[in-house]
C-alpha cells in the first residue's frame, strides 16, 4: 500500500500539469479520468487483500509506476491517446483481477500445452492472411475502428506451451535424447518465427526466440543449447539479410542512419539528437521537442522520457525494469516445481527483454524494432497482455510465499 503512493503522486502531479498547461481534450475531464485510474490501482490492491492473495508485493507498484509515468508523457504528446490509454489500463486491471482470482492454481494452464500452441499458430496465420500492414509490419487485425495485435497474445500462448512441453520432456532433454523430443519443438518454433518474418515483425520474432532460449536453459541448465540457438539465429539472420530487402534496409539504417538522415534514417537520427539534448537532468516536462519524431507515443516514448527527465530519469526507468526482472527470477528460483519455474522465467524474460530491445533500438545499440515499451507505451493489446502476465506472475509468487 505504501509503494502505491508513488504512482498516485505521479498521477496527481500529472493532473496539475494538465490543468496548468491545458494539455487535454475538451470532451474529457482529466480529474475524473485520473481518479478512475487511481481507483483502479487501489481497487486491485484491495481485491488482493480481501482474497488474501500472498503474491509478490513489489510487482504491482512497479507496473503501476511505469504505467503512470507513461500516461503523463502521453498527455504531453497526444491527449486523445492518453485518454484511450486510461481505458486500456482499466481493462488491463480487470484482466489482472480475473487472473489472480480465477487462476490461482496456475498448474491448470499446463494440462493442455498443445492447445495453446494451436491457438498461437492459428492467430498468426489469421494475421498473415487478413492482417493490416501498419508501420511496415503486417501484425494488425482491423475490425472497423478497432485495431489489435494478435502477436501480443501469441507470445503468452507460446510461453505457456513451452512451459508445459519443456516440463513434460525435461528428463529427455537433460539426457540428450534427440529426435522424438526436438522434432515437434523445433518445428513449432520455426513455423512461428517464419510467420513472424512474413509479417515483417522482427521485434516479436526476436523476443520469441530469446524467450524460448531462456526457458530452454531453465529446463536443462545446459549452456550449449544457448550457444547453438545463438549460432542458428545468426545464420538465419544472415540468410534473411540476403533474401529480404526490407531487412537489409533496416540494418543499413542502424549502421549509418546519417546517410539518409532526412528519409529512412530520420527517426533514429532525431531520436539520438533528442536524447542528447536532454543532458543529465533533462529539459523538464513539456519542454522537449520529441513530437517531431514519427510514432513517438508508441515506439519512441522512452526518447521523450529521456529528453525531459534526462539521463538520470532514463536510468530510473531502466532500474525499475531491472527490479522487475530481479523479482521475477527470484520467484523462479524459489518455486518448488519445474512448471512454475519455466512459466515465471519465461514471462519475466518476455517482459524485460522486450523492454531492453526497444530501449536499445531507440538508442542505436540494436537495430530498431517496432515493439512497445511494456506498461509504458501507448498500445491496448500490449498493455492488457502485460497486466495479464503480471497476474500470472503474482499467482506463481503466491505459491512460493505460502
Amino acid at each position: 500500500m505504501a509503494l502505491l503512493l508513488w504512482p498516485s503522486l505521479i498521477l496527481i502531479a500529472g493532473y496539475f500539469y494538465i490543468k496548468i498547461f491545458g494539455n487535454h481534450h475538451e470532451g474529457w475531464q482529466p480529474f475524473y479520468a485520473l481518479t478512475l485510474l487511481l481507483s483502479g490501482f487501489w481497487g486491485i490492491h484491495l481485491v488482493l487483500k480481501v482474497i488474501d492473495h500472498k503474491g509478490d508485493q513489489l510487482l504491482l507498484p512497479m507496473a503501476a509506476t511505469l504505467t503512470s509515468l507513461g500516461l503523463i508523457f502521453l498527455f504531453r504528446l497526444d491527449p486523445d491517446l492518453a485518454y484511450r490509454q486510461i481505458i486500456w489500463t482499466i481493462l488491463g486491471i480487470l484482466v489482472l483481477v480475473v487472473v489472480t482470482v480465477s487462476l490461482r492454481d496456475y498448474h491448470r494452464l499446463g494440462r493442455f500445452p498443445h492447445l495453446f500452441l494451436s491457438l498461437g499458430l492459428l492467430s498468426l496465420l489469421i494475421t498473415v492472411i487478413a492482417g493490416t500492414r501498419i508501420g511496415g509490419a503486417k501484425s494488425w487485425l482491423t475490425l472497423g475502428s478497432f485495431q489489435m495485435q494478435p502477436v501480443e497474445v501469441v507470445k503468452v500462448f507460446m510461453v505457456i506451451y513451452l512451459a508445459g512441453y519443456l516440463n513434460e520432456k525435461r528428463e529427455l532433454l537433460v539426457q540428450g535424447v534427440g529426435r522424438p523430443v526436438w522434432g515437434p519443438l523445433i518445428a513449432a518454433t520455426t513455423v512461428a518465427i517464419l510467420l513472424l518474418v512474413m509479417q515483417r515483425d522482427l521485434g516479436s520474432a526476436l523476443i520469441l526466440l530469446v524467450t524460448f532460449l531462456a526457458m530452454l536453459y531453465l529446463a536443462t541448465g545446459k549452456w550449449h543449447f544457448i550457444a547453438a540457438g545463438g549460432v542458428l539465429f545468426f545464420l538465419g539472420a544472415l540468410i534473411a539479410y540476403i533474401v529480404f530487402p526490407y531487412l537489409r534496409a533496416r540494418i543499413d539504417i542502424w549502421l549509418n542512419p546519417w546517410e539518409d538522415y532526412a528519409g529512412s534514417g530520420y527517426q533514429i537520427v532525431q531520436s539520438l539528437i533528442t536524447l542528447g539534448s536532454g543532458g543529465i537532468f533533462g529539459t523538464g516536462l513539456g519542454l522537449g521537442y520529441s513530437l517531431i519524431i514519427p510514432a513517438v507515443a508508441t515506439d519512441f516514448i522512452f526518447v521523450t522520457m529521456g529528453e525531459e527527465m534526462g539521463l538520470l530519469g532514463s536510468i530510473g526507468i531502466v532500474i525499475i525494469y531491472l527490479l522487475f526482472a530481479l523479482r521475477g527470477f527470484k520467484v523462479a528460483m524459489k518455486v518448488k516445481e519445474e512448471y512454475g519455474v519455466l512459466l515465471t522465467g519465461g514471462f519475466t524474460a518476455l517482459i524485460t527483454f522486450q523492454a531492453f530491445i526497444i530501449m536499445a533500438g531507440v538508442t542505436k545499440l540494436l537495430p530498431l524494432t517496432g515493439v512497445t515499451l511494456p506498461f509504458v507505451s501507448y498500445g491496448g493489446s500490449s498493455l492488457v497482455i502485460s497486466y495479464l502476465i503480471l497476474g500470472l506472475l503474482l499467482n506463481v509468487s503466491e505459491s512460493v510465499r505460502r
